[in-house]
């Protein structure tokens, strides 16, 4: 037996961010009998004991604590012994019900800068930037100052009330807690720099501030973002050992060039050439040109550039990669393990509200009354008749009380219950699926679809290169194709059910489309010139024959795990973008008005010969194609020679170089490897649920006859393979760090 002590406060003040795991729906179980379910506000109202309405209110603050566990966040301890709870609980919620109004505005504000008028440009509306045919620009429409202005306002307000309501359910922990500081440090600077725009002290070389503070409003606000940014911070030192090897092996390379092939060709007359050209080459950009001529007067120097490419490029180049996305794993292991000790503090805090007589555990009739208000919530449906599965699940002890340490597995026990599909219903469904076998359901029905489809697609095509009464024909086919993939469609619905046809993607994809067939045709019939457009629709539909990949498991299994994976790499992909969209800003607030046609500068620059003047640094949106076009690296030295002539200073050629450095061999590596190991732990997690699938489906076969085994192996490569359905990137952090 524990020993039993007064508690202290389960858990400080913990930090405002966090998440879990997202529950996944189930199904049901048996219950406990006789177990009335737990009062609400209005029955307190009617009269109850003092100890009741404790327990009650404790019970529903506990419900409360693990409920927003299961959701994916949690709850802050400030709000449950905020002094107002359910006004602090209201004011919580509705901080994460704003949570779509912030996303909107950290989309604005990442695509503002691409409609808002170059800082270098005086002119006005619609070519502020002069001709358009000598001062090469996007070609996006610029809105109006004042617009985008009204758009800052409203969003900062949007976003002061937000950061108000985290004020209020947080308390005093607002202040201990470093983001609310910066949050407010930023809104202020934002809104200074909005309210002096119009006055002209908020610009910087004719660049308004506030587009810098924009783009790193997300990385502030966003949780996702933020951690991904916190995360990189962490591992810069790694990058800066491995960037002193790479530093110290260019210096000793352009020495030793310098020395050997100064008198040969001018890429290596003196030793800042030299440096340049080494640099370059390790970025493999101008290879082999660089190193030519070098090889064209000198075989030898193949063993110089040999050996420069094998110790650069191969091994130090990759060994920067290893280290920094080993480091950056490291890194994920400590959110997660910051987000699981902040799970477990709030269900510690449960369990504290819950053990009102201070006695270390707690009895069946409390645990059976939270879970009975946790059942109110939509995402935990039918808990009544899980309770007992819950409970004895919880109970390892078997002594029907519910210990600490037992409680601190609640999430996980719920997670794991409410996926576990009992025998009856499994059967039930099984039954059910067999009952309901429609033709329209059998391949041979698909098979005939497919044919259809495929004949339409040559009928189309046909259609598109004949005349005359021919041409007539192959449109009256289209027509009767048409109606033909509208009773498919009836059929399909008719069968499976409106709400079960409109789920799968590919009947959305056919029921547009068909409908589009359908009224497009008879308008041609007022419309004449508008007959071949029915052809164009007939080959889109035929598109759908992409999912033929699924025929194939492994390639559906991938293609599924990869539909899931991409919105959950979003911070990281975000981080990328926000990276890029700084220098981007910083590009066109130095280089903006630069590249013209006609500028003598950079007349015999390989820019000029390849006609490159549409990448340039006069408008946020071109500079951000220019930013893309530094990202793949190839002829990246090109822009930064043609910026090193116009501006007449080598030391231009640092913009490019610190792009280089922080935004490809750095973050991109981050992205690329992240993205990577990402998608290979769902592949094996998918493939390890679909051998614990295969397995059960065995076990209950081989229940039921081994001759229903026999045949199920004979066609085992029809199994359904399914993905991780619901993933986000606290998910992805969670199986990677696990794969370690």
């Amino acid at each position: 037996m524990r020993k039993k002590g007064r508690r202290k406060n389960p858990l400080p003040e913990i930090q405002e961010e966090g998440l879990i795991t997202p529950l996944r729906r189930g199904s049901s179980a048996y219950a406990f009998s006789n177990i009335p379910e737990p009062r609400r506000a209005n029955d307190l109202e009617a009269g109850t004991t003092t100890t009741d309405s404790h327990l009650t209110s404790n019970v529903e603050m506990a419900a409360a604590l693990v409920d927003q566990a299961m959701l994916g966040r949690w709850m802050p301890l400030a709000v449950v012994y905020h002094k107002d709870y359910q006004s602090a609980k209201r004011t919580f919620l509705l901080y994460h019900q704003l949570s779509p109004a912030r996303g909107i505005i950290y989309f604005l504000f990442l695509i503002l800068p691409f409609f808002e008028i170059p800082g270098w440009c005086n002119e006005n509306l619609p070519n502020p930037c002069g001709d358009p045919k000598k001062f090469p620009v996007s070609g996006l429409p610029y809105i109006r100052p004042w617009i985008s202005l009204t758009i800052e306002v409203l969003c900062v307000l949007v976003l002061v009330w937000s950061v108000l309501l985290q004020w209020y359910f947080l308390g005093a922990g607002f202040w201990e807690n470093r983001v609310g500081v910066y949050k407010v440090a930023i809104l202020a600077a934002l809104s200074v720099a909005v309210a002096g725009s119009p006055l002209g002290f908020a610009q910087l070389g004719g660049i308004k501030l506030s587009m810098y503070l924009r783009i790193l409003i997300p990385v502030v606000f966003s949780r996702a973002i933020r951690g991904c940014f916190r995360m990189t911070l962490r591992i810069v030192h790694t990058f800066l050992d491995i960037a002193v090897l790479v530093v110290v092996f260019l210096l000793l390379s352009a020495w030793l060039a310098t020395k050997f092939f100064s008198e040969t060709t001018p890429e290596f007359m003196d030793f800042n050439t030299s440096l340049l050209n080494l640099f370059v080459l390790l970025t493999t950009a101008n290879n082999p040109v660089v190193w030519a001529s070098v090889y064209a007067a000198n075989r030898l120097a193949f063993f110089f550039f040999f050996t420069y490419m094998i110790v650069g490029l191969f091994f130090l180049m990759n060994l920067a990669f290893s280290v920094i996305y080993s480091n950056y794993k490291a890194q994920m292991a400590v959110e997660v393990a910051k987000r699981t000790t902040a799970r477990q503090g709030n269900l510690r805090a449960a369990f504290s509200l819950l053990d009102t007589r201070e006695q270390e555990w707690i009895d069946g009739a409390t645990m059976i009354s939270l879970f009975l208000i946790i059942g109110r919530y939509r995402h935990i449906p039918d808990v009544r008749a899980r309770t007992s599965r819950l409970f004895l699940a919880l109970n390892k002890r078997g002594d029907f009380k519910i210990w600490s340490d037992e409680f601190e597995e609640l999430c996980d026990v719920i997670a794991k219950e409410v996926e576990r599909e009992p025998d009856a219903l499994h059967k039930l469904k099984r039954h059910r699926s067999r009952s309901d076998i429609h033709f329209v359901k059998h391949p041979f029905y698909a098979c005939i679809i497919w044919a259809l489809t495929f004949t339409s697609l040559s009928i189309a095509i046909a259609a598109l290169n004949v005349t005359g009464t021919i041409l007539i024909l192959l449109l009256s086919l289209e027509f009767l194709f048409g109606w033909l993939f509208v009773m498919d469609a009836m059929l399909k619905s008719c069968v499976q059910g409106w709400k079960s046809y409109w789920r799968n993607h590919v009947n959305r994809f056919d029921f547009v489309l068909t409908i589009l067939i359908i009224v497009v045709h008879f308008m041609s019939f007022l419309y004449p010139e508008t007959r071949f457009w029915v052809s164009y629709l007939m080959i889109a539909r035929s598109f759908r024959a992409v999912v033929l990949i699924t025929m194939i498991s492994r390639w559906r299994l991938m293609a599924e795990t990869l539909f899931h994976v991409i919105p959950a790499t979003a911070p990281i992909l975000a981080l990328q973008f926000v990276i890029c969209s700084l220098f981007s800003l910083l590009g066109m607030h130095v280089f903006g008005g630069l590249i013209y046609k006609g500028n003598s500068a950079l007349d015999g620059t390989e820019y000029a010969l390849h006609g490159f003047y549409a990448f340039n640094y006069n408008d946020y949106a071109s500079a951000m194609a220019t930013s893309f076009n530094l990202c793949v690296v190839n002829k990246w030295y090109v822009f930064m020679d043609a910026y090193a002539a116009v501006t007449g200073s080598r030391w231009s050629r640092a913009f490019f170089i610190a792009f280089w450095a922080i935004a490809v061999a750095f973050t991109l590596n981050v992205v690329v490897a992240f993205f990577a190991e990402a998608l290979t732990s769902q592949l094996e997690k998918a493939e390890r649920a679909k051998a614990r699938e295969q397995r059960r489906s065995d076990e209950d076969l081989l229940a039921r006859g081994p001759g229903l085994l026999l045949r199920k192996k004979s066609s085992s490569g029809n199994l359904p393979h399914r993905a991780t359905k619901s993933l986000s990137y606290y998910d992805l952090y969670e199986d990677i760090v696990k794969k370690r």
